[in-house]
């Protein structure tokens, strides 16, 4: 069946539409674009500005016949309101009755509005091919520069123009997800953004389309012109070194690597040498003076820092408590344990930009901040530069693809065995301190701080494994 959230992913592509809704063998759209359980939270409370009104719960067929029922009763205001129209469905945040009509709002937990018109413009579509006279169409998105008392702007999108063009793609996916036959791939831009593209151009191992180390343009550009398979783009004088060897590691099991490239690297760091990492929350209803909502805010760092070669590396952590606003303190901690003097690294530019935030934010620290970011050092350069690489990071560089690839058997370093796993999970958990009992709350703060110090561990074991390969002779 056609949802919002399919229907807004598909950009006009038919064997995409037929792949998601047709083929049970294809992993759904779904899986890919969920909302994490710390957007849902945000959600929840953005719709508590709204009056108090009927929710509608149960899968879409359930919710379909409960919400026309709720409507027949003359309901005013209904949550999570659900319509079915041929093979076709949708959700609504909120529909409010207004003038005889229902007015549909679209609440999401982002200030980039725009790219939800589709998704409530769609929604009144199959409302109205349902039976149920519609009135305007908003969408409610958190207020950047909002107070305390008004946290959310609300947008009128009508556009009945764009309406009919949406209304006119609907009945073509709904005409193509009906023929006998996949629909035939078509190369487009939006080709690379898509979970399908492996299945479309990319079935085998050695197709252009796997390499990583080039831009999809890049890739499509080469299609084009007949070149296929990443062998034949090696042969190219434009082939630089990071697609050579991210090309050679394929048939290979062993590490390949630049010594040079990373000599040059390691060159540029120094001692006292220090591994920072920062995890962070979205505020929504922002408790100080200094914030807006939705302002990104630091809830706890880990830092360890190797004074010497040769030297034990010392840890320091900070956390918050869950419910007061802990940057300052968390600035302070930060200027207590890393030295003017230290070489900082990172992962990633996030830290750097963490640190910026709180230079804005406490002006009276600014000169010593300062001092940090000018020390600081991405540590994924080397990766994401192909400096060091083998088949099993599969072209990528993030942290948790190439410390499994380079530690294959280390239990001490495998993320999955934690209780938490990744950021947006200890986002969510520190979200929730306030709300846990002592006990759950005393087990939630020693499961951020594993998190969290492991990120910080793993960039040094990921230092560890450069120095030895820039050691080889």
């Amino acid at each position: 069946m056609v949802t919002q959230l399919n229907f807004s992913k598909f950009n006009g592509c038919s064997r995409q539409a037929y792949l998601t809704i047709r083929d049970k063998n294809y992993k759904s759209l779904k899986d890919k674009y969920n909302m994490s359980s710390r957007l849902r939270d945000i959600q929840d409370d953005m719709l508590s500005s709204f009056p108090d009104g009927i929710w509608v719960y149960g899968d879409v067929k359930r919710a379909a016949a409960d919400t026309r029922a709720i409507i027949e009763k003359g309901e005013e205001v209904i949550y999570n309101a659900a319509f079915i129209s041929g093979g076709a469905s949708a959700r609504c945040d909120v529909i409010m009755k207004e003038n005889g009509a229902y007015d549909i709002y679209a609440v999401r937990p982002t200030s980039r509005y725009t790219r939800w018109i589709d998704e409530v413009l769609y929604s009144k579509i199959i409302m109205e091919k349902a039976g149920v006279k519609t009135g305007n169409c908003y969408v409610c998105a958190i207020d950047r520069e909002g107070t305390r008392e008004k946290t959310l702007s609300v947008i009128n999108v009508n556009n009945p123009r764009r309406e009919r063009k949406l209304e006119e793609r609907l009945k073509n996916i709904l005409k193509n997800i009906s023929l006998e036959n996949i629909p035939r791939p078509h190369l487009t831009k939006q080709c690379g953004s898509c979970p399908y593209l492996e299945g479309c151009f990319a079935k085998e191992e050695n197709s252009i389309f796997t390499l990583k180390a080039i831009p999809f343009t890049k890739k499509m550009s080469l299609y084009q012109k007949g070149i296929t398979k990443v062998e034949e783009y090696a042969k190219m004088p434009d082939c630089d070194e990071r697609a050579r060897r991210e090309i050679m590691v394929r048939s290979t099991d062993e590490d390949v690597y630049s010594k040079e490239d990373i000599r040059a690297f390691l060159n540029t760091l120094h001692y006292p040498l220090g591994f920072l990492d920062f995890e962070t929350m979205e505020v929504f209803k922002p408790t100080d003076k200094i914030l807006s909502p939705m302002d990104t805010v630091i809830t706890q760092f880990s830092y360890h820092v190797i004074e010497s070669e040769g030297a034990e590396a010392v840890h320091y952590e900070f956390i918050g408590d869950g419910v007061h606003y802990c940057e300052k303190q968390a600035a302070k901690e930060l200027i207590g344990c890393i030295g003017e003097d230290h070489c900082v690294l990172m992962y990633s530019d996030y830290e750097k930009v963490c640190i910026e935030r709180l230079i804005k934010r406490f002006p009276k620290f600014k000169k010593k901040l300062e001092a940090i970011v000018e020390n600081l050092v991405d540590l994924e350069k080397p990766f994401a530069n192909k400096f060091l690489v083998n088949r099993a990071m599969e072209g990528k560089s993030s942290l948790k693809k190439v410390l499994p690839a380079l530690y294959p058997d280390c239990p001490s370093l495998d993320y999955s065995r934690m209780a938490i796993k990744n950021g947006q999970q200890a986002e969510s958990v520190y979200a929730r301190l306030g709300k846990m009992t002592k006990e759950e709350r005393e087990a939630a703060m020693r499961d951020l701080k594993e998190y969290c110090a492991l990120d910080t561990l793993a960039m040094i074991k990921l230092w560890e494994k450069l120095e030895f390969y820039g050691k080889m002779e």
